[in-house]
């Protein structure tokens, strides 16, 4: 399979997050390359300011799909990508992560016989309730290139006997991670703010919980009376679950952040509270300790660092967010490759 022709399909800020460093990479190589949007993300603030703001190579197609539930979505892009893979296929077509829009994608360019290449491939939770992890599994499987962003993520693509060849190359998003906090001279090794806390939370089965919610709001109301400052960037479909479940906040909340921004708000925060994938691996590499509200995580590696504390039906309590933000984490930058998977990548594409 000689590659020069690629693809690279995304829909939402993580999968733009994770592929930034590798079109540069593929660029610099001379592969052709495209970008799709699938328009999954369809808010200006949750997409679009991340092309510009790290200035990215712009889509090449949108495909504008929207709002939707996840079967009216995957049915839009599956029929759009048809129509695009039957004008001009690729030689390759790369999927970054585990969204709607990367499983309705594999599925399509399984169906029109176009190879696949699955960027983060083998990240498992293990909970067959997150539309998430049932995704990843099928990329998964339909995948011919495998790419494992940490070598338990190999692990598991071996375990379940994989079809496609895979292959430890390390994470993009550190890639990426490290060559921002360099171009924008952001240290972590001092934390400004002995009580800083930032808090994301998206997840399905987490803001559709009307007990969650309520907990979620007495936990940071107690931080906040406790001197604490909450730094909540809200999700829109957050606000939408908060707002029709009349949960009441005593903190201020503010709009979702660009990816510079963040890094900056992790520079000066000393703890973490999310759900998010992503955010559990940034705030691990920033050296900031980690409360993730789920009962399990991919990346078992900040678990196993004493880096990240699983919290699912109770909640912690304010003492064990005071010894937890404490803390002291030295990163181990093995654990998710040494900051160049982009060009891992891009020189494998070459010899296949």
């Amino acid at each position: 399979m000689k590659i020069k022709k690629i693809s690279i399909i995304v829909g939402t800020r993580p999968q733009i997050i994770k592929s930034i460093k590798l079109v540069e990479e593929l660029l610099k190589n001379n592969f052709n390359v495209k970008i799709i949007h699938t328009g999954q993300h369809y808010d200006y603030q949750l997409s679009k300011k991340f092309f510009k703001e790290l200035k990215i190579l712009n889509p090449t197609i949108n495909l504008e799909i929207g709002k939707g539930t996840q079967l009216e979505q995957i049915s839009k892009i599956i029929i759009k990508l048809e129509g695009i893979f039957k004008k001009s296929t690729p030689d390759l077509v790369i999927i970054p992560g585990d969204t709607t829009s990367a499983i309705a994608s594999a599925l399509a360019a399984s169906k029109c016989h176009v190879k696949i290449a699955h960027l983060e491939a083998g990240a498992r939770s293990n909970q067959f309730y997150m539309s998430e992890e049932i995704n990843r599994r099928q990329i998964d499987h339909c995948s011919n290139i495998l790419l494992a962003p940490t070598k338990n993520c190999l692990q598991n693509l071996k375990n379940e006997l994989v079809f496609g060849k895979a292959f430890f190359v390390g994470d993009t998003m550190y890639d990426l991670f490290l060559d921002q906090c360099k171009k924008q001279k952001i240290k972590f090794s001092e934390k400004l703010n002995k009580k800083q806390v930032l808090v994301t939370i998206h997840r399905a089965e987490n803001i559709k919980n009307n007990d969650f919610l309520k907990k979620l709001s007495s936990m940071l109301n107690g931080l906040s009376t406790n001197g604490y400052q909450i730094i909540f960037p809200v999700h829109p479909n957050t606000q939408k679950w908060i707002n029709e479940m009349g949960i009441k906040f005593r903190i201020d909340t503010i709009e979702p952040i660009g990816y510079l921004q963040m890094l900056k708000f992790l520079a000066k925060s000393n703890l973490v509270i999310t759900d998010s994938g992503g955010l559990q691996k940034e705030a691990y590499w920033s050296q900031t300790p980690c409360i993730t509200l789920r009962e399990s995580t991919e990346w078992i590696e900040t678990i196993n660092e004493k880096a990240n504390f699983l919290f699912f039906k109770k909640l912690p309590s304010i003492s064990k967010i005071e010894e937890i933000s404490s803390n002291k984490i030295k990163v181990k930058p093995s654990l998710f490759g040494s900051g160049n998977a982009s060009k891992k990548i891009a020189s494998l594409f070459k010899t296949l």
